[in-house]
């Protein structure tokens, strides 16, 4: 191969500068409910804490720190992109947390108003723990086999080591104190240090082990291992109270006023500091990261049952678990596909779609904000929705990450009858006009013009539209490679219709059977028969895809209610696949190889899936296993060594790396990469070239 065209690739990467999710392998869950939880975020281990104003914690794969606006329910991500951080810390105006990026543990404070961060520490000590309270930040640091704890005044930039024993860690501050546990005696006792006086006291030197201190103005908390209970030490009254006594464990707590948490058995527990009682708050929450509680809020983490951690937030004034995150709000109009659901997410401020990946499993607001977006539809690498604000169509591209207004400003595209497969969008304007926009190429075509449109859909190459004249109905199929156009049925009193694999199917009345029965259209045969043999209820609003047809049927003349069928045309049987007796099923669809819905069966309201049939083939190239080199591309383009490394090795066997680490991360075949040269220049400029790396297998 010339390199010209390599040349010419590389010389345009140069010149881009910083998200398209990336795609590790998954296992699709035929068969298996999957509840898309995104109100509750995975996060990593590095901790979480929250403020009057702010929540701070890691997500899951990522190595930055998600900053949440409490009020606004909005995320922004603060730190670099490469660094390891832990001990995260909200107060008041700042966050802080230990990091890694100069190759050991250093204190960083970030100013939330000024958006700017600051390195506290110079890496003369290793910062092992950290609390923030008001103007100061706190931490243990270690140097030449010691281990003190250093208070730095935000106001006044002045840094202090206050303890002075060489065994002292786990610091906890306040505006007036700060203590920690210190092993001077042997032992684990707790001490303190008064800012104002600066002067160092002890609080607790009894026998045994007390560990774990939280303060709030004069008051430490602690955990006195003797007896595995809880004590609140009283500065300047120089009072110990037991506050539990019982022979459970009660371990990490922490204090906001007089109200402190803890956990106990794996439950959540919740005590006053003035009464005796405590209270279970939630059970089975992750023992391995301490609750954390602010006024009204109380944060914690509880482990599903792929080992991954969710964040919770409970409400004491609201006495309920609410939503935190970007993502927290109420979802509704689901669809999917084989890899993707999306939704629309309401909360009070709000609407935006969602973007759930089933690979990666993370989700992500791809809408603008400021927009009102309604009826989301995926299909591949596609997701369109109406936006209210702009009366526009809008679709998405998952793979760049970018979104686009597909209608003009003249367009006025009805806000429900359109519908998306692959990246084909069919829709229907105010004038009755029938359009398909090819995403892929930005060209739409006239179709046909639609009197009275009812319902609409496409599937593959044929477009259907279902129109009403005098009370009565009829079903047109459009062939987008003919051209041609069929009328399926006519006259007749229907209701809904959809197209999947070869096949037409509606809901029709008949007068024989004085119920709503399905038919279906056979394309390549052009013939038409019952769907179903043997009920006497109606069945009505089918929803084809590929083979397989959702429906509601009301079994029997004295049935009321209506439940969802699954019927697979090409083997003329119901499906083996079924969801939960106990879904609360609402707003259903099917689409791609899934069945998506709201459910309601816990009281509020989530997004559920299950995938009925295997997924078709995955359009991303699946990288190789087993031993590789990588390569730092934008070095190996200054030393010059990147030809040699393409003439060395087979072009199957180099991939282009992006968003090396993260949950993002994404590969790239070289030789795609010279035929999708928009492709890969998009994912340089979003990653950045120092985060690029060339994948060499052996």
């Amino acid at each position: 191969m010339k390199r010209t065209p390599i040349r010419g690739l590389l010389a345009a990467a140069l010149l881009a500068t910083t998200l398209w999710s990336g795609t590790p392998a998954f296992a699709y869950y035929v068969g298996e409910e999957v509840r898309i939880d995104s109100g509750n975020p995975v996060i990593s281990k590095a901790g979480f804490d929250i403020s009057k104003d702010y929540a701070v914690w890691i997500a899951e794969g990522e190595k930055v720190i998600t900053l949440y606006d409490l009020d606004e329910h909005k995320e922004s991500q603060i730190g670099d992109k490469q660094s390891a951080k832990s001990h995260l810390r909200v107060d008041g105006k700042y966050v802080s947390w230990i990091d890694s990026r100069h190759g050991g543990s250093d204190v960083y404070l970030y100013d939330i108003a000024k958006k700017k961060e600051v390195r506290l520490t110079d890496g003369s000590t290793e910062a092992m723990e950290l609390e923030l309270a008001g103007n100061y930040v706190a931490w243990s640091g270690k140097h030449g086999g010691k281990s003190d704890i250093y208070l730095y005044n935000i106001n006044t930039g002045e840094e202090v080591r206050i303890s002075t024993s060489g065994q002292a860690s786990k610091p906890t501050v306040s505006p007036s104190y700060v203590a920690w546990e210190d092993r001077r005696n042997g032992n684990v006792d707790i001490y303190y240090y008064d800012i104002k006086s600066g002067r160092e006291r002890a609080a607790v030197t009894s026998l045994g082990h007390q560990t774990n201190p939280s303060i709030y103005d004069d008051q430490i908390i602690y955990q006195d291992e003797r007896y595995d209970d809880l004590y609140v030490y009283m500065i300047g009254r120089e009072r110990n109270k037991r506050l539990t006594d019982d022979s459970n464990e009660q371990a990490y707590p922490h204090l906001y006023g007089d109200t402190y948490v803890y956990i106990e058995e794996g439950a959540l527990m919740i005590g006053d500091v003035d009464y005796d009682d405590a209270e279970e708050l939630d059970e089975e929450v992750y023992d391995k990261l301490p609750p954390r509680i602010y006024g009204d809020y109380v944060i914690f983490a509880k482990q599903d049952g792929d080992k991954k951690v969710h964040l919770y937030l409970y409400d004491l004034d609201e006495e309920e678990l609410v939503p935190i995150g970007g993502l927290s709000g109420e979802p509704s109009q689901p669809d999917g596909d084989d890899r993707y659901v999306v939704y629309l997410n309401e909360n009070k401020k709000a609407s935006s779609v969602v973007l759930h990946d089933l690979k990666t499993q993370t989700s992500s607001v791809i809408s603008k904000s400021g927009s009102e977006p309604r009826r989301p539809l995926v299909s591949d690498r596609y997701v369109v929705w109406y936006d209210a604000e702009d009366e526009a169509l809008i679709a998405y591209d998952i793979r760049r990450g970018t979104q686009k207004r597909v209608t003009s400003s003249k367009d006025e595209p009805s806000d429900t009858l359109y519908e998306l497969d692959g990246s084909k969008l069919a829709w229907i304007d105010d004038d009755r006009d029938l359009y398909v926009t090819d995403l892929s190429t930005e060209k739409t075509e006239d179709i046909a013009r639609v009197s009275n449109p009812k319902a609409l859909d496409i599937y593959g190459n044929y477009v259907l539209w279902v129109t009403e004249r005098s009370g009565k109905d009829s079903i047109y199929l459009y062939d987008l490679d003919d051209e041609d156009e069929t009328e399926v049925r006519t006259n007749a009193d229907i209701t809904g219709a959809s197209v999947g694999d070869n096949v037409v199917v509606w809901s029709e009345y008949s007068s024989k059977t004085k119920s709503y029965d399905l038919y279906y259209y056979d394309i390549r045969r052009d013939r038409t028969d019952v769907l179903t043999r043997w009920t006497d209820g109606d069945q009505i609003e089918p929803q084809a895809s590929r083979n397989l047809v959702l429906f509601k049927e009301k079994r029997g003349s004295r049935s009321k209610d209506f439940s969802y069928e699954l019927y697979d045309i090409e083997d003329e049987s119901y499906s083996r696949y079924y969801w939960s007796d106990d879904a609360e099923m609402d707003e259903v669809r099917l689409s791609g190889n899934r069945v998506v819905w709201i459910d309601n069966r816990d009281g509020n309201p989530a997004v559920y899936t299950l995938a009925v049939t295997d997924p078709r083939d995955d359009d991303d190239d699946d990288e190789p296993s087993g031993d590789y080199r990588d390569y730092n591309f934008l070095k190996v383009l200054e030393d010059d060594s990147f030809f040699d490394i393409i003439d060395e090795n087979d072009y199957e066997d180099i991939y282009f790396v992006f968003f090396v680490g993260t949950k993002n991360e994404v590969s790239l075949n070289f030789l795609d990469a010279l035929s999708d040269a928009d492709l890969f220049l998009d994912l340089v400029y979003e990653s950045g070239l120092d985060n690029v790396v060339i994948r060499v297998y052996k």
